[in-house]
């Protein structure tokens, strides 16, 4: 008697949902057809939120945005971020509900650090010559760090759903770089090319490296360590294969910074090889900065001879990272980076607000800095260094947190590999180093506004928050 309700009930559906569309085409109001697949996708995220988690990993790197992200701080991508969206009201409602206010996701030093940053950032919003940019920036950072830091952190608490997302961004990331490739394959593998490749599914090749990148240690340590993670020798071929790929996708993409930031990033995987504390690595780091401001004028002097151009040849163009002298977009890197630092010097503890410097900077430029694809308005871009943002906007403390962060991140992973065995482990491992990706890319550049980074940058860093208070957990319970 069920079964035949149900089947009732399913002949039913149909039979309303195919009137529903006939009179849509009747009467030709065609976006209508659209409402049952926002019901549907409604209810699945109401219900099972975890699918629609995986889905937008998947969706994340292919998504489209309405705007262009080269004159607009904040924009919408589909169909990602109503789905965000959607989510983050659903998580504020749930919060409001609970009376449980202290919860293991906001007690680590890691949430601690990302809350207090986010708090600096929204009061130094409340004072922003631009109040309804950084209204609408504080926003978007609000559920990009609600879902894909707090929320993501519950559920990779079981190791299984944190890989199942991982792997449904990796997925995603190797389409995004076969298209790319392809595309920029009909245009002879130029540099030239390569800048525009990727469209519509990000703006340029610097965004483009810098999201793929994340994914290439990630697949280096899945093909090197996958048998500690229950990886069969045919799944650590197909990574290995993978990983190969990608460099070969990060390589055409003639982003000298995803360069330089995977060096780094495999440098550190033989750190852990050597069994480095973190306050061993500090040290080195402090000795090197250092040395560096030591030896400051002869550096310069060595920058100021090096004529090596952005170029077709990969070699030349990963030379030209150092020329200061005549490269177009070193100089105009450099032009914006100063322009940041006289915002700073005029609003020192407050900054000019989140979300501002695009629209800001123009007028601190200097004559004799700008080059030729600066303009006077300074309308095309941000500051290229995930460090001096918040400098600019937030003040000093803005930056102040983000270092904190960074160290923190760092802190955690090697602790992991200190403290840690099995898959577990090489899992920290490989999220940490794509973490170091992005790190040292932002030195150059910023795109932590846009969904393509910060969905994986936030998700990465919840898997090793998840792990920690996994550990802690188990050492609760080993005392009682």
């Amino acid at each position: 008697m069920d079964l035949s309700l149900d089947i009732k009930r399913l002949y039913a559906s149909v039979g309303v949902f195919f009137v529903y569309c006939m009179a849509a085409v009747y009467f030709e109001i065609y976006i209508a057809m659209a409402f049952p697949a926002v019901i549907i996708m409604g209810w699945i995220t109401i219900t099972k939120p975890k699918y629609i988690l995986y889905f937008l990993a998947f969706a994340t790197p292919l998504s489209v945005h309405l705007l262009d992200e080269r004159y607009s701080s904040v924009n919408l991508s589909l169909p990602t971020e109503p789905l965000i969206i959607f989510l983050f009201i659903g998580v504020l409602l749930k919060m409001l509900k609970s009376k449980k206010l202290v919860i293991p996701e906001v007690t680590t030093l890691l949430s601690i650090l990302i809350l207090a940053d986010f708090s600096w950032m929204t009061i130094t919003a409340l004072t922003s010559t631009m109040p309804i940019i950084s209204a609408k920036y504080i926003l978007m950072k609000s559920w990009y760090i609600g879902i894909f830091y707090f929320l993501l952190t519950r559920y990779f608490r079981n190791e299984t759903v944190a890989k199942k997302f991982i792997w449904s961004f990796i997925v995603s990331i190797l389409i995004l770089s076969l298209y790319t490739l392809i595309i920029h394959g009909s245009g002879g593998f130029s540099r030239a090319y390569a800048y525009t490749a990727m469209r519509p599914f990000l703006p340029d090749h610097g965004m483009y490296a810098a999201c793929i990148s994340f994914v290439v240690p990630v697949l280096f340590i899945f093909a090197m360590h996958g048998r500690q993670m229950g990886y069969s020798p045919a799944l650590r071929i197909v990574c290995l294969v993978m990983f190969l790929f990608m460099v070969l996708a990060v390589a055409m993409s003639f982003t000298r910074a995803s360069w330089l930031s995977l060096v780094i990033s495999l440098t550190l995987y033989f750190v852990f090889l050597l069994n480095l504390r973190f306050k061993h690595l500090l040290l080195i780091a402090l000795l090197a900065v250092g040395g560096i401001l030591a030896n400051m004028d002869y550096l310069l002097t060595d920058l100021s001879r090096n004529k090596n151009e952005s170029d077709d040849n990969i070699e030349n163009h990963l030379q030209s990272v150092g020329n200061v002298s005549s490269d177009p977009s070193n100089l105009e890197r450099l032009n914006r980076w100063g322009s940041g630092l006289r915002m700073w010097e005029e609003k020192p503890i407050m900054g000019w607000g989140p979300g501002t410097y695009t629209f800001q900077y123009g007028q601190f430029q200097l004559p004799h800095e700008m080059t030729i694809i600066s303009t006077n308005a300074g309308e095309l871009g941000g500051i290229h260094s995930e460090y001096l943002r918040p400098l600019a906007e937030s003040g000093f403390l803005g930056t102040i947190f983000l270092v904190l962060i960074v160290i923190a991140v760092f802190s955690i992973a090697f602790k992991h590999q200190r403290v840690l065995s099995g898959g577990t482990r090489y899992l920290s491992m490989a999220v940490f180093l794509g973490l170091v990706t992005y790190f040292a890319h932002g030195v150059l550049n910023n795109y932590t506004e846009f969904d393509k980074i910060a969905v994986p940058l936030y998700s990465f860093m919840a898997v090793l928050t998840a792990i920690e208070i996994n550990l802690r957990h188990a050492k609760k319970d080993s005392q009682e």
